[in-house]
């Protein structure tokens, strides 16, 4: 449980409640080691509120599966409620396993509790072991631990090992998941927007003037114009009328660098509206010859850039 006394400033809130994958991220992304420091919420808006209120310094909720997709309560709220930005992220592969109450058997199981999302990848594994026992969707797979502890033989939970340990809970059954490449990208918020490291992404949701053909082609151009490569594109409602949508993009670069700020600019100049979600470290370890070559990218913008202000230069004033 986390100490009130604890400053805010060392405060890290996160989707709870305590072991859930979301604390295994905010561990891991943020170096936090003591509970203390972590302060569970009980959905994505309370972590952002929290955040925004000064209450924690950062906070960490879960933005995409590579099962089930975008979670949409995150990039509606980063779009639409708060003014709070990504800080940096993390891709944890969702290790899943069974687990119940000391002595329980495989064979006597009535009820499966997790999260709805742990539930769909494991289908085919609970349709071979436990094809008869009741589903039962719940807010975490935290809470499906504390459940089935409190429920006794019969009961199983899908859940991590995190939260299995927590709630005294023994593993029946280990990677029991339909997929091995079972991923959670988790992203780390707060106010303000990280130095570029060389190995950056920026994130930005874009509200185009009007629904018409060639629309997000006009978008795309602006990056392909630039040599930059987009690692995103989804659409979403944009909440003001039925049939409209706004862009969702995740592009290679930071927002200090040349080619960003130029398309980024570009694209303010040109549509409704733009706002940044986010310019910061991308996951997993550095690749060094994407890295080198988006620094030559860079450097030959700059390159050109240098060429066309010397030549600025040479322009006679006019008389007046």
């Amino acid at each position: 449980m986390t100490d009130r006394t604890t400053e805010p400033a060392d405060l890290v809130a996160y989707l709870g409640p305590a072991g859930t994958f979301t604390e295994t991220a905010a561990r891991l992304i943020t170096g936090a080691t003591d509970d203390h420091n972590l302060l569970p919420c009980g959905d994505i808006a309370e972590v952002l509120r929290t955040v925004e209120d000064g209450r924690a310094r950062r906070g960490v909720v879960p933005i995409e599966n590579t099962l089930e997709g975008s979670v949409t309560a995150t990039l509606d709220a980063l779009a639409f409620d708060t003014s709070l930005l990504i800080h940096g992220e993390l891709e944890l592969p969702v290790t899943l396993i069974a687990a119940a109450v000391a002595g329980t058997s495989l064979d006597e199981i009535v009820e499966v509790t997790s999260h709805p999302v742990a539930l769909a990848a494991t289908r085919r594994w609970l349709s071979a072991t436990a094809p008869n026992a009741d589903r039962v969707p719940v807010a975490s797979t935290a809470r499906a631990a504390e459940l089935v502890a409190e429920r006794g033989p019969g009961h199983l939970a899908i859940v991590n090992p995190l939260a299995a340990d927590r709630y005294g809970l023994e593993v029946v059954a280990r990677d029991i998941a339909d997929s091995a490449r079972n991923l959670t990208r988790f992203v780390l918020v707060g106010a303000e927007v990280p130095a570029p490291t060389g190995w950056d992404k920026t994130s930005m949701v874009v509200f185009i003037d009007t629904n018409k053909p060639g629309a997000l082609l006009k978008l795309l151009e602006i990056f392909a114009e630039r040599d930059l490569n987009l690692t995103k594109i989804e659409s979403r409602p944009t909440k003001d009328e039925l049939g409209e949508y706004c862009f969702f993009l995740d592009v290679e670069g930071h927002l200090a660098g040349e080619r960003v700020g130029d398309a980024l600019a570009a694209v303010k100049r040109t549509h409704r509206d733009v706002k940044v979600l986010g310019s910061y470290r991308r996951s997993g370890a550095r690749r060094t010859d994407e890295a080198e070559r988006i620094h030559a990218d860079d450097a030959a913008y700059r390159e050109a850039a240098s060429w066309l202000a010397q030549w600025r230069a040479r322009v006679t004033p006019s008389a007046t």
